[in-house]
């Protein structure tokens, strides 16, 4: 049950920074990418390990769809409240 609970949490904390990280993408901030991409390269890896640890069994499925489908959704809001606080914008690059 820990387990679950610990894989769920990555899950959702992985998926929360590959949020922001998809969105950074397509802003014309680097900083902010580059700090999106190191958060979700990291959370990757750890969620990553843990899955292999514990032997990536069936029953860790319901906790991982639980936690990145969250994760997703509470992301993008997180990502568009960062994007608003910087000022970064998908259409930066044109001038007007």
């Amino acid at each position: 049950m820990i387990t679950a609970l610990y894989i769920l949490g990555l899950a959702f904390v992985q998926n929360v920074s590959f949020s922001l990280v998809s969105r950074s993408r397509n802003r014309d901030n680097t900083t902010y990418h580059i700090i999106a991409a190191c958060f979700s390269n990291g959370i990757w890896f750890l969620t990553m390990r843990e899955l292999v640890l514990a032997d990536l069994t069936i029953t860790l499925l319901l906790p991982y769809m639980i936690g990145t489908v969250s994760g997703s959704l509470f992301g993008v809001k997180v990502a568009m409240k960062i994007e608003q606080i910087i000022g970064a914008t998908a259409d930066g690059h044109i001038k007007k």
